[in-house]
């Protein structure tokens, strides 16, 4: 009896890993590719954009959400590491050009998060010559609602 429990057990163990592994693949990975098919779809289905429409729409939309997502990339690595600094001096008392170099990285935030802003104007202002300044508005709010609906899911998820 003694040397089955013990054999039960040491096969949990072989397997729990290996099941462990498994959920961590899906849950962890991200198909980039999957996620834009899957909104465009979204905002395609939302905004009611025809065939033409989104053929016209999705090029624009894509270029320019890529540019922006660069940009905030670059504010992410200034969040993260806003000194970039090798200097490990850790000293309450550190002079003011510091202070300034904080100043500076916040303020280089806040200019980029308007040049995100100011693509996006540019990149509206193109998409409604090409279709409805309504299926661009509708388009917009497809996308605001697709992603509320995937962090809703993943909160939903993570429980």
């Amino acid at each position: 009896m003694r040397r089955s429990i013990i054999i039960i057990a040491l096969c949990l163990f072989a397997v729990l890993p290996i099941i462990a592994q498994g959920q961590n693949k899906r849950k962890g990975s991200f198909n980039y590719d999957e996620f834009r098919k899957k909104m465009e779809l979204f905002i395609t289905e939302e905004a009611g954009l025809s065939p033409e429409d989104a053929q016209k729409f999705f090029p624009i939309f894509r270029e320019m959400k890529e540019k922006q997502m660069k940009l905030g990339h670059k504010i992410k690595k200034l969040k993260k590491d806003p000194l970039d600094d090798d200097d490990d001096d850790d000293d309450d008392d550190d002079d003011d050009k510091d202070e300034d170099e904080w100043a500076e990285a916040v303020i280089e935030i806040e200019e980029i998060k308007v040049k995100q802003a100011q693509i996006g104007e540019t990149y509206i202002k193109r998409l409604c010559k090409i279709i409805s300044g309504e299926k661009v508005f509708k388009a917009l709010k497809a996308e605001d609602t697709f992603h509320r609906q995937i962090l809703k899911n993943f909160r939903k998820e993570d429980r």
